[in-house]
């Protein structure tokens, strides 16, 4: 019996959930997070698809600041360098939970672009 329940195990299919693609999602795996406790959280696959959602949305932004600087257009905003900028997954839904219901099915890399450029303007220079 017990190599059988074992077998059964092995072969049941892990559900790994997919990383949000709209704030609306990201909102619903976020308040799934908080139910779950900071510690299970921490180390579930649902942490882990809204951790890759945002690291593929600063990365999709960072490519969007070089590519204007390429063409010489100025910036949207003037985040620090990558890795300084210290947005915690609190600060995130924070922003997004800010979205009226309206613009919830906005694309993630979108309403991240936005936050970025809400959170890190750049200085006016004067005139």
């Amino acid at each position: 019996m017990l190599p059988a329940l074992l077998a059964f195990q092995a072969a049941a299919p892990v559900a790994v959930p997919a990383p949000p693609e709209t704030v609306a999602e990201f909102l619903l795996q976020a308040e799934a997070l908080a139910e779950m406790g900071n510690d299970a959280a921490a180390v579930s696959p649902e942490a882990d698809a809204i951790r890759t959602a945002i690291q593929q949305a600063a990365l999709a932004y960072r490519a969007s600041l070089a590519e204007a600087a390429q063409r010489g257009a100025p910036p949207a905003s003037c985040p620090p360098s990558p890795g300084q900028a210290q947005l915690t997954l609190g600060d995130i839904t924070g922003y997004f939970r800010a979205f009226p219901q309206v613009n919830r099915p906005m694309p993630l890399a979108t309403a991240f672009a936005l936050v970025m450029t809400l959170r890190f303007p750049c200085a006016k220079t004067p005139e």
